[in-house]
């Protein structure tokens, strides 16, 4: 997401890199190496420095596996400070446990739980803490992604499964910091975070932004582009794609320009993203990724060999999205009851957008959309309320964690629809955008019943029935045939599940067929079990055939089918000019 802007300037024999912090911070400047934060106008205007301060050294240690960190924060105006990790981020269930040999001077420590240090000091003091962190893993598989990994080559972390940071309010001790980090690495690696690329970067935070921040280093591939109506973005990627950094800037620079024009945005600040490989290469049809939105930047993970395909653009559009939709646009807790909004909605914006941009055609958001209906169709627990969302959201990802994306997706193709019939201007991007400008204060926190509200007051009575079916009831969502019209048509069609008919996972792993599901088309075209996979082509589509490649005594043997299982009846949609 945005991040600090990275300069290089040359005056004479003076070479200066500055660093613009976000959200109107001071620029940290490195002048013969030495860090100076620019305190004149605040010292003059107080008569003292501005906030407390936080240095970090990172220094990855490839031959052990390990990262070596140490923190320097100066105090100010008090005698206890606290230092937290995160209990669990992401998967990693144990974050504490990563961390090694903490040990703090400075001040009297001590340890008051698994995550926090309690510390005594005196007034003004400079307190030291240097610890190590270590996962017991050397290389990134799709389970470890959200972990602080050191490889041979590289290493790749989000804050909050590494960083010991103050926690805000103990003591009296601040929200905002002055942060600089300082990276030690091998000759031939690069570095950089969320706001800054560069040995050293520095910017002034909140806690929970420094926490919720990548941090990268080893032999990258950077490039940089201007985004219109937005700051310029940096893309940071490891060797071992289908792509380079040049051509990944080009595609997020649209995006980003693309989403601002939409959301009419003037102030997008600068971003960077990050992508390390993942896994067993792209092969056949089949490529893994994923990724996480986190601040002033975006976190992705592909498997080896993977190109820049619909798949990357949707999963970019959509965590890009939620600068508006999550960060200027905030929960209240428990912040799962309104996934449907956080999470659905911004599917719904990152689908439409790619398509009225023009970025994709009618045919491929066709295609998209249909996904999501099919997948709504078959997903036993669509009809999850959202106390049911807040309890088995992370329990059961594949049911209960999919409603919040299908259910806010397919409300606003049927708002919008009939936002339209009764003749509100600009649809449900009036109450969309409304929501987002009460974000702008700051204070505003997203709540259904804050959707509510504004939805009957910018939409029409109307909204009033169909929040409480819907949402509050968690009836089966009516998305309307004309929904997309008129440059889409809908008709409700048989449609099939997807049912590969073998455990994927364990098959390409292991390169053999395993767990065959009996009465599977997978079988009944002639699939068996322990059968050599030499090769295959599989797209995740119950309406695309499955190619596989098997040898058997010596010979090679093509199997193919239509990966289709259970059959039901859900709307469909196909560009307009194909149902003539």
């Amino acid at each position: 997401m945005p991040g600090n802007e990275f300069v290089v300037r040359e005056r004479g024999d003076e070479r200066r890199d500055a660093f613009c912090g976000p959200h109107g911070g001071r620029p940290l400047q490195l002048i013969g190496g030495v860090a100076v934060w620019a305190l004149a106008v605040v010292v003059a205007m107080t008569g003292a420095a501005y906030g407390e301060a936080l240095t970090y050294t990172l220094t990855p240690v490839p031959d052990r596996g390990c990262l070596d960190v140490e923190l320097a924060w100066e105090t100010a105006g008090r005698s206890m400070s606290a230092l937290c990790v995160s209990k669990h981020w992401g998967a990693v269930a144990d974050v504490p446990a990563l961390l090694k040999d903490v040990r703090i001077s400075g001040g009297l420590a001590r340890r008051q739980e698994s995550e926090r240090w309690i510390v005594s000091h005196a007034r003004g003091a400079v307190l030291r803490c240097r610890y190590t962190v270590t996962t017991g893993r050397r290389t990134f598989d799709w389970n470890s992604v959200h972990y602080p990994i050191t490889t041979e080559t590289c290493f790749h972390g989000i804050g909050n499964t590494f960083l010991l940071v103050p926690r805000a309010g103990d003591g009296g001790a601040p929200e905002d910091y002055d942060v600089i980090v300082r990276w030690k690495v091998p000759k031939s690696w690069k570095a950089g975070c969320s706001w800054g690329a560069g040995p050293t970067v520095g910017a002034h935070l909140k806690v929970d932004d420094l926490k919720h921040s990548v941090y990268l280093a080893g032999p990258l591939e950077m490039c940089t582009r201007h985004a219109a109506g937005a700051d310029d973005v940096t893309i940071a990627l490891l060797d071992g794609f289908g792509f380079d950094a040049a051509a990944f800037a080009d595609l997020a620079t649209g995006i980003i320009a693309d989403q601002c024009a939409f959301m009419d945005e003037k102030a997008f600040p600068p971003f960077v993203v990050t992508a390390i490989p993942v896994g067993e290469p792209a092969h056949g049809g089949t490529s893994s990724m994923s990724g996480t939105g986190l601040y002033q930047s975006f976190a992705l993970f592909l498997a080896p060999r993977a190109t820049l395909t619909e798949g990357v653009e949707h999963l970019f559009a959509h965590e890009l999205f939620h600068y508006w939709n999550g960060r200027v646009l905030t929960r209240e807790e428990p912040e799962e009851t309104t996934y449907w909004f956080s999470e659905g909605f911004t599917d719904y914006y990152a689908l439409r957008i790619l398509f009225e941009s023009g970025r994709w055609n009618a045919e491929t958001y066709a295609k998209w959309i249909n996904r999501h209906l099919r997948e709504y169709a078959f997903n036993p627990a669509r009809n999850a309320t959202n106390e049911d969302i807040r309890k088995g959201y992370w329990t059961q990802r594949d049911t209960v964690g999919e409603v919040p994306y299908q259910r806010g997706l397919l409300l606003g193709l049927r708002w919008q629809r009939l936002a339209r019939e009764h003749g509100v201007p600009g649809g449900v991007d009036r109450l969309f955008k409304s929501l987002v400008e009460r974000g702008r204060g700051g204070k505003f926190k997203l709540s259904n019943g804050a959707v509510r509200e504004a939805g009957v007051r910018l939409l029409g009575e109307w909204f009033g029935a169909d929040f409480d079916r819907y949402v509050t009831r968690a009836e089966t969502i009516d998305v309307p045939a004309d929904a997309l019209a008129p440059r889409l048509v809908g008709e409700v069609t048989a449609v099939y599940a997807f049912a590969l008919g073998f455990d994927r996972e364990r098959s390409l792993k292991e390169k053999r067929v395993r767990g065959l599901v009996a009465g599977s088309a997978a079988a009944e075209a002639g699939l068996q079990e322990d059968d050599e996979l030499a090769g295959w082509s599989i797209y995740g589509e119950s309406d695309k055939e499955v190619q596989l490649k098997v040898r058997r005594d010596g010979q090679l043997e093509t199997i193919s089918y239509l990966p289709r299982g259970k059959q039901a009846t859900a709307l469909q949609f196909r560009p307009a000019e194909a149902a003539k």
